[in-house]
């Protein structure tokens, strides 16, 4: 048997401790160098951020809820009468049809309607302006929603 035999636990040990020394001592010289030639110390680069997991649930609720409210608004509706007319049946379609509004002015009065209440979210830092654009850039390629009505999930 061997004396001097050393368990791997302690092989690891020892050799992290080592490492960190070895890492250590190498980036103790280098600032030591920096520091000894003058060198200014310079501005730590912008870190990009991290993009988020999945998008929060409530940002999108926030956006429906600003989106509904500009449709209601721009079909002269109170919110709560828009949404009883989707309840019966009728389309946001329907409704504009009835005001003599096309889908292009509707969408064009939409986007004028929901981006001062897009911007506040954004300021409020409740939504990215990635997310406000994509929103805007959506109504203006005619992604208007409940255009065709309320869509009912299929039962499982």
């Amino acid at each position: 048997m061997n004396p001097f035999r050393i368990p791997v636990i302690g092989k690891l040990v020892l050799g992290g401790a080592g490492t960190v020394i070895l890492t250590g001592s190498l980036l103790g010289a280098q600032a030591t160098s920096a520091f000894a030639a003058g060198a200014t110390p310079r501005a730590a680069p912008a870190q990009a951020t991290a993009p988020a997991a999945k998008p929060d649930p409530s940002d999108r609720k926030l956006i429906r809820r600003a989106v509904f409210a500009g449709e209601a608004s721009v079909l002269g509706l109170k919110p709560e009468d828009l949404r009883s007319a989707l309840r019966s049946g009728k389309t946001v379609a329907q409704l504009a049809q009835a005001r003599s509004i096309n889908k292009e002015q509707f969408a064009d009065r939409l986007a004028t309607t929901v981006k001062p209440d897009l911007d506040r979210l954004v300021d409020a830092h409740k939504i990215s302006r990635a997310q406000a654009d994509k929103v805007l850039a959506g109504i203006h390629a005619g992604h208007i929603l409940f255009w065709n009505g309320v869509h009912h999930k299929k039962a499982a």
